[in-house]
């Protein structure tokens, strides 16, 4: 074979690998899927639809997130449940009022929660203390340390919401009052009689220390892994995720315990610039159905 030929040959090769790369990145990074789980309690009344978001941190699928809000609506959800991280920690107000505008959206298709992530956390502590009572005043509720009780389905529902580690309030915090007041919450959300719902944006508590063993929260549903934002082929795992480290052993799926059950989103963003890669942006749409 000439040099000339072996030259043609290795361009080629080497474009259709970029293409496969390209095409690849475009599918993880652009391309909406929906994942469904179903979970069954015998305080689920007539049984009803959550859709579950997490981790956009800013990003737009269509003008105005009109792709995202789409595919929501499909799935006609009974209420909507975001679960922190739409923004990024240094957002500009710009992205903020994006943000808003898109919770706005949701909240025209169904009854909306926000619950905090840590970069609203970020964002309220260092940039703007009333990003909370911003995002409320979209038609959205936002339960920080606090739940309220609906009704879904013929069941009473008690919605909560807390953005870091359930059962060890503030861990990094010298906050002795508000330790006191997380603590109040977690006693109080448990000790009702309803069906327990808890967007809790870190899943640590809930897969990495068992705690869907311990407490008894009916259904939890969390973010913040990014689905591993690398997840492997074949092997179905997750590269890393954040306080966790490499290989993670949970990153998206619906963990069921004996008290709890954690269903885990992979997210709709990559992560501090990373892309994602074989790991499409997901809509989780949950259904929760009366025991048989």
């Amino acid at each position: 074979m000439s040099k000339q030929k072996r030259r043609l040959r290795a361009i080629l090769a080497v474009s259709v690998l970029l293409l496969l790369v390209g095409a690849e990145l475009i599918w993880s990074n652009c391309t909406l899927t929906v994942r469904r789980c179903t979970v069954s309690s015998d305080k689920a009344g007539e049984g009803f639809r959550i859709v579950l978001l997490t981790d956009l941190h800013g990003r737009e699928f269509g003008r105005g997130n009109s792709r995202l809000l789409e595919a929501v609506r499909a799935e006609a959800p009974d209420i909507i449940c975001l679960v922190g991280d739409f923004i990024d920690a240094r957002a500009k107000d710009a992205d903020v009022r994006n943000m808003c505008d898109f919770i706005e959206a949701a909240s025209e298709i169904a009854p909306t929660y926000f619950g905090m992530g840590n970069h609203e956390y970020f964002y309220m502590e260092h940039r703007d203390a009333c990003i909370a009572e911003r995002i409320a005043d979209t038609g959205a509720v936002v339960l920080d340390g606090e739940f309220t009780e609906v009704e879904l389905g013929g069941a009473k529902v008690c919605i909560g919401g807390y953005e870091g580690y359930y059962r060890t309030p503030h861990m990094n915090s010298r906050d002795t009052a508000r330790q006191q007041a997380d603590s109040a919450f977690f006693d109080e959300f448990e000790d009702t009689g309803c069906f327990k719902l808890l967007l809790n944006h870190i899943p640590t508590n809930w897969l990495d220390w068992d705690y869907r063993d311990k407490y008894p929260v009916d259904l939890v549903l969390s973010g913040h892994y990014h689905g591993g934002l690398v997840r492997i082929p074949i092997l179905e795992r997750g590269l890393y995720a954040p306080y966790v480290g490499l290989f993670p052993p949970y990153t998206k799926g619906c963990f069921e315990g004996e008290k709890a059950t954690c269903v885990l989103s992979a997210g709709l963003a990559g992560a501090n610039g990373f892309p994602r890669v074989f790991n499409p942006p997901e809509i989780v749409t949950v259904d929760v159905v009366p025991a048989a």
